[in-house]
């Protein structure tokens, strides 16, 4: 695999995790909804009503999930947790006489765990708190005897806390190298690559609206020559003055890229006159060659050869006006 795909892969991986986590929720909630009927069947009023709650929230909640993922599984994850709180205060007589409460409060307790770990994923640290403090207030009544369950319900919300902070920190690490990758590191300009990824985009946006789509390619025929003369310093500099030229001298939505050593290329979306656009950056930066080509139709690497071509067509005419330069400047 190449270094453009590699990274891109693993943006997509990891970005792509909270989605993952999502279908495993909702996969999960399903596996329970047979457990449903044995619960309806045998247990007693509050067993029932949580059931119903669970599965009613559920229909309720799934078709939402694509629209509104995380506040979905917050709400559906708070009312299984919630219910199973208060379960766990109840008389036994109130959830289910058919077993006793040594063999489905631990089951009520882990089912408690697990919604304040999906809690403290989905929610963060205001979730988890609300969520400790109402478990708290439900068991105080016999606060002693509930320590483990209380014990587990700080681990199960500290675990999800974990792994939001986790997945939150890969995210934004894997966002800062996307913009790395796509960025030039000298002049602060998008580069090849993010212009061979936007220049697709950029044409389907063009033709929605109507508009016409240039691509202008700039070379800067002197830096060779401040390179060799005053440094690899005075170049950089040079480069990053002309960097400002153009964002100065392009309108509002054209596109910069710095495509190689002294060479930029700009996607310009309802261009109408090209030749004031040059006339604005060479008052500014005389001392640079350009092509301009209507690419709305073209491929990328279609539309860079025929700007290249028209890049030195100028640079040769612009040498019959100015005098004879060093091939080695081009």
């Amino acid at each position: 695999m190449g270094g453009d795909e590699k990274i891109n892969s693993d943006i997509g991986t990891v970005t792509s995790s909270w989605d993952r986590m999502h279908r495993v929720y909702w996969r999960v909630a399903l596996v329970l909804i047979p457990s449903m009927a044995p619960a309806l069947y045998f247990g007693n009023w509050a067993l029932r009503l949580a059931t119903l709650s669970f599965g009613v929230s559920m229909a309720i909640l799934f078709p939402l999930r694509r629209r509104i993922p995380r506040s979905a599984i917050l709400i559906h994850a708070g009312i299984a947790y919630s219910t199973a709180i208060v379960q766990l205060v109840l008389p036994a007589a109130a959830v289910i006489t058919v077993l006793p409460p040594n063999e489905w409060r631990p089951a009520l307790a882990i089912f408690a765990t697990v919604g304040i770990f999906a809690l403290g994923i989905y929610g963060g640290w205001l979730a988890g708190i609300i969520s400790l403090t109402a478990a708290i207030a439900i068991l105080s009544s016999n606060l002693l005897s509930n320590v483990p369950i209380l014990i587990a319900l700080v681990l199960g919300v500290a675990a999800g806390i974990a792994i939001r902070a986790i997945i939150a920190e890969l995210i934004s690490s894997h966002e800062q190298l996307s913009r790395h990758a796509l960025t030039d590191p000298l002049t602060g300009l998008h580069n090849r690559r993010a212009m061979e990824q936007e220049y697709a985009a950029l044409q389907a946006h063009a033709v929605g609206r109507g508009v016409s789509m240039f691509l202008s390619l700039w070379d800067l025929d002197n830096l060779k020559q401040i390179n060799d003369t005053k440094g690899h310093a005075e170049g950089d500099s040079t480069l990053l003055s002309f960097a400002v030229v153009l964002r100065e001298a392009l309108k509002e939505g054209d596109s910069i890229f710095r495509i190689g050593g002294d060479e930029f290329c700009c996607l310009h979306l309802g261009l109408k006159d090209g030749a004031s656009v040059v006339e604005r950056v060479r008052r500014a930066a005389p001392s640079v060659s350009v092509g301009l080509l209507e690419c709305l139709d073209l491929a990328l690497d279609e539309a860079l050869r025929q700007v290249d071509k028209l890049m030195y067509e100028d640079k040769r005419r612009r040498r019959g006006e100015i005098g004879a330069e060093s091939p080695a400047t081009e």
